[in-house]
């Protein structure tokens, strides 16, 4: 939790152990949007996005799925809040990652 700094080791557990077994990133990069008080990571071997809540650590990789498990597909996601969309670079990937936080 970033306002109060305490880490809570179980609720991100799983996927830990699933890079530690696997050794391959399954996101790449970390956004924070703070108009929905979330963190957003572009997936990279994942099929979908991360998304955090940082006041309950409770996570999600299923509201915006779909993105097929090919390796490196995004690399990288920057929030931009004068058009308030989240973007990740293409790496295998053939177009821009366009995410809008508040969909």
């Amino acid at each position: 939790n970033p306002r109060t700094h305490a880490v809570d080791g179980t609720t991100l557990q799983i996927i830990l152990n699933f890079l530690s077994l696997n050794r391959t990133a399954l996101w790449s990069g970390i956004a924070y949007v703070p108009s929905v008080d979330m963190l957003y990571a572009a997936p990279s071997t994942a099929d979908a996005v991360l998304m955090v809540n940082p006041q309950t650590n409770v996570t999600d990789t299923t509201t915006l799925g779909g993105l097929g498990q090919e390796g490196g597909k995004w690399y990288g996601i920057v929030y931009v809040p004068s058009v308030g969309l989240l973007f990740a670079g293409p790496h295998s990937a053939t177009s821009v990652l366009m995410i809008n936080p508040r969909t």
